[in-house]
């Protein structure tokens, strides 16, 4: 039976095709969204906000990847984030770390696994 704390967030196969997957979320009282990705063929999930100025990583370009692949990258400002931390690569943030949200693979499909976390429904009416 599944953990009704349980959000299904998708298939892990889909985050294979993809760079990444953006889920609009609320957090402890906070809309926000989250970013879902592969890193080393493992799931990984982090509040899409930057410490420094407070914007999500694809603020600016749609892409929350460094040219290289090794490191995740605010678009605004080029700040980047270790991957598997979420912790700050850059001078002025240095040790400061993305708020990581827990993940929970069940049968090949990926959940978020946060007690406060709410995913919140797409309505597609933009």
């Amino acid at each position: 039976m599944q953990d009704s704390k349980l959000k299904a967030i998708c298939p892990v196969a889909e985050l294979r095709g993809i760079s990444y997957l953006m889920r609009p979320i609320m957090i402890k009282g906070r809309s926000c969204s989250a970013l879902v990705f592969l890193f080393d063929d493992k799931p990984y999930s982090y509040v899409n906000h930057c410490m420094h100025m407070h914007r999500p990583l694809n603020c600016e370009q749609d892409a929350i990847f460094d040219d290289t692949g090794k490191y995740l990258r605010c678009s605004m400002h080029g700040f980047i984030f270790d991957p598997k931390t979420g912790e700050c690569q850059s001078p002025v943030c240095l040790g400061q770390r993305l708020q990581a949200l827990r993940l929970e693979e069940i049968d090949g499909t990926l959940y978020f696994a946060e007690k406060h976390l709410i995913l919140i429904e797409e309505t597609g009416d933009d």
